[in-house]
């Protein structure tokens, strides 16, 4: 019995906004695969996650309950799965990305053709219920800035609630509570500094969740430590032969140094093609020893006994260590628990992934509470009833001065509003619209910039794509003298058969300050190469782009049992 769980579903059938704040594992994502009878009454529902990753885990999940009903949407391809880029099915399931350009009208599977069928895209989102899952996590890529960014997020989101026209769920386990937003659900004891007077907080000894996490800093030791990352990782690897051990590092080039040190272990990061990265997180489920960025942090289902971890913002690190002991009846059998938080040079360690103000506030709340031997007595999982006893929602409070300061700037900064009302209002041609957003944003609502499709690794046998940012980009352009961009061309003629063509990309064919507009000029220089006209959308579409295609030489490959798997090199 979950005892937040039955309130969830009260509260979702009476109110039209619901933010549920509760533990990680504690069975948010996959509500609606108990409910399912709940989402019939309801109706149409979109789940939007912030990680790919994710959203292939949570499908995985979800296709025995809802069979035809189910379908997904993201640039990665889900073997055997649905596709749907109009977010068209019952329960769809994809990445805040596509739905923010659909939900706007912005077709993302048509993003660069000449015409889009804006109707259709805003029509299935607008008939939608919405569920915004842990939006916030969503990775900041290679920006200085990266409080900017954090706020295009949160401003894109709130706009997007407010034109919603039917329910908006928000599950998190880590939004800050001046985000929460319409009736607030928490699972917390009586008291709480968390808990305000318009929350609706639930709390029973008999959840089986609470039963079990109340003992959580009994068995999960918990360490704040200037140790050396690479000594730390060797003294734990050689110490727990016998545990499952999970390293969580902020950038990719370290993720790839020490995974390729460190033999034992398997690694991941986001430069991963997208197919590698499917292999790899089935891979990852029964590895004894990962590393990995960001990109298994939230959502997917993993459980290992000890983390080490790079310092991060508490939102990220409760993430990080709900991937500890995850579920209770594992919790239970397990004698122990231990989540080392690596502190160095903070500045560096969290450049161009998180905010330093928020890393720092974290951090000196878990430096106030450290004891002997670096320890710090936490509970990451669950709100604690000793008010003097540190949990995760008290973690969390420490980031409400900056999350306050960031929606007071939001609110100054009218870009986002301007747009939105822009192509909300006014019927603009698609050039238009995308030379807005690349000007305004760098191509994207919520990144650092659009997200540039590469090929990483073609032969006979496969073909394998990956995204960039469009700096990291920018500084491959840097170190090659020339591109080269690949598209499909069907044949009707020859019963749709698919050929594989390139063309070369000089330089000067792209806008430095521009991703958008360059990759649209490069798809026009292709249709005019094969003569496609692009004006009726109504007749047959036979090129579709697939992206640049990488240098050898900066393409990485992890061998594993076998298995080969691809990655574009840190830039």
């Amino acid at each position: 019995m979950r005892v937040a769980l039955n309130k969830l579903e009260e509260l979702i059938r009476k109110e039209r906004i619901v933010t549920a704040i509760l533990p990680t594992a504690y069975g948010k994502s996959s509500f609606f695969k108990q409910n399912r009878q709940l989402l019939d009454e309801i109706g149409k529902t979109i789940h939007v996650l912030p990680l790919q990753a994710i959203v292939s885990d949570l499908y995985d999940k979800m296709k025995g309950v809802f069979g035809d009903d189910l379908g997904y949407q993201m640039a990665l391809t889900i073997p055997d799965g649905v596709k749907r880029p109009f977010l068209s099915r019952k329960y769809m399931i994809t990445t805040v990305d596509s739905f923010i350009l659909d939900f706007y009208g912005i077709p993302i599977h048509e993003l660069y053709r000449s015409k889009w069928h804006s109707d259709i895209a805003m029509l299935f989102t607008k008939v939608s219920n919405i569920i915004l899952d842990e939006y916030h996590l969503t990775v900041t890529l290679d920006t200085d800035d990266v409080a900017s960014e954090f706020t295009k997020v949160i401003t894109s989101i709130e706009k997007t609630i407010e034109y919603a026209k039917r329910k908006v769920i928000i599950f998190t386990a880590t939004l800050p509570k001046s985000l929460a937003i319409g009736k607030t659900l928490v699972l917390a004891p009586d008291g709480h500094p968390f808990v305000t007077n318009d929350m609706i907080r639930v709390w029973d000894d008999k959840d089986e969740f609470i039963s079990s996490f109340s003992t959580y800093t009994n068995k999960v030791k918990t360490y704040v430590t200037k140790k050396d990352k690479e000594s730390l990782i060797d003294e734990v690897l050689r110490n727990y032969k016998d545990k499952r051990i999970l390293i969580m590092l902020n950038h990719v080039k370290d993720v790839e140094n020490l995974g390729n040190k460190f033999n034992e272990c398997l690694f991941i990061h986001g430069l991963f093609t997208q197919e590698s990265k499917e292999r790899l997180i089935e891979k990852i489920k029964n590895a004894n020893y990962v590393i990995s960025t960001q990109v298994i942090e939230a959502g997917v289902d993993i459980s290992f006994d000890i983390l080490i971890t790079d310092v991060a913002p508490a939102f990220s690190l409760i993430q990080r260590v709900g991937r500890i002991l995850r579920q209770p009846e594992e919790f239970n059998k397990k004698d122990m628990g231990e989540v080392y938080i690596l502190v160095g040079d903070v500045k560096e360690q969290i450049k161009e992934v998180y905010d330093f103000e928020m890393t720092q506030e974290t951090l000196k709340v878990l430096l106030t509470n450290k004891a002997e031997n670096d320890k710090v007595e936490i509970n990451w999982r669950l709100a604690e009833i000793d008010k003097n006893k540190l949990d995760y929602l008290k973690l969390i409070l420490s980031l409400e001065r900056k999350i306050n300061d960031i929606i007071s700037s939001a609110k100054k900064n009218t870009n986002m509003e301007q747009f939105l009302n822009l192509i909300t209002n006014i019927h603009l041609t698609p050039q238009k619209i995308i030379g807005e957003l690349d000007s305004l944003f760098a191509g994207s609502f919520i990144r650092s910039s659009a997200l540039i499709p590469v090929i990483v690794i073609r032969n006979d046998k496969k073909e394998e794509h990956a995204t960039l940012s469009w700096n990291r980009f920018l500084r491959l352009l840097q170190k090659v003298e020339k591109l080269r961009f690949s598209y499909s061309i069907f044949k009707k003629e020859e019963g749709e058969k698919e050929e594989t063509k390139e063309i070369g990309i000089e330089k000067s064919d792209l806008y430095y300050n521009m991703p958008l507009v360059s990759i649209r000029k490069i798809i026009n220089k292709v249709r005019k190469e094969e003569k496609e006209l692009d004006e009726d959308l109504s007749g047959y579409i036979k090129i579709v782009p697939k992206g640049f295609v990488i240098p050898e030489n900066f393409i990485g490959i992890e061998k594993r049992d076998g298995d080969e798997f691809y990655y574009v090199k840190d830039i």
